[in-house]
């Protein structure tokens, strides 16, 4: 019976529609909204989802990965609206989260499509830890894609396997 049951639910899993949200391929992911595309594509290898929240209406989308070797949390947040229409204004836009307020040594990056800004933020709500932040903007078709890379340590992290990853990431 068991058996069964876990032939059933195989057959109607295959045969049903696919969710076309994350998709994998050989070496990379692709993080999208429901229609897609464009699509964020990051390297496939170590990243684990974490978390999936979904606008109603499926007009945004925010995805929250980890990975466990680097270290790195990943999150995008994909949303098709004209709240912005280039880059630089989207990532205005993503900047004006409080939790950004105590941003120190930040500056200004350029990686593809993205507009980037990069800064460490030392003891968050007085939480003994040390935080290094990337947040990342590009608007495409349509869409702002809001990447937000970090890593944090008893120490400073380094920024420089954040960049590495970010010049990995692209939209298409």
């Amino acid at each position: 019976m068991r058996l069964q049951i876990l032939l059933a639910a195989f057959l109607f899993a295959a045969t049903s529609p696919a969710i076309a949200d994350v998709r994998d391929g050989a070496s990379e992911r692709a993080l999208s909204l429901p229609n897609g595309t464009p699509a964020i594509i990051i390297p496939k290898e170590g990243w684990l989802l974490q978390q999936e929240r979904r606008r109603q209406g499926d007009t945004a989308v925010y995805y929250l990965l980890s990975n466990e070797r680097s270290q790195l949390n990943f999150s995008v947040y994909i949303d098709k609206s004209e709240s912005c229409q280039d880059a630089p204004a989207c990532l205005k836009s993503a900047l004006k989260n409080p939790s950004y307020k105590e941003a120190k040594e930040v500056s200004d990056a350029e990686v593809g499509l993205f507009k980037a800004v990069q800064f460490y933020i030392d003891q968050p709500n007085g939480i003994a830890i040390k935080q290094a932040h990337i947040v990342a903007a590009a608007y495409v078709d349509g869409q702002w894609f809001d990447v937000h890379i970090s890593k944090a340590g008893q120490e400073r992290p380094e920024m420089a396997p954040l960049v590495e990853f970010l010049k990995t990431v692209a939209v298409r």
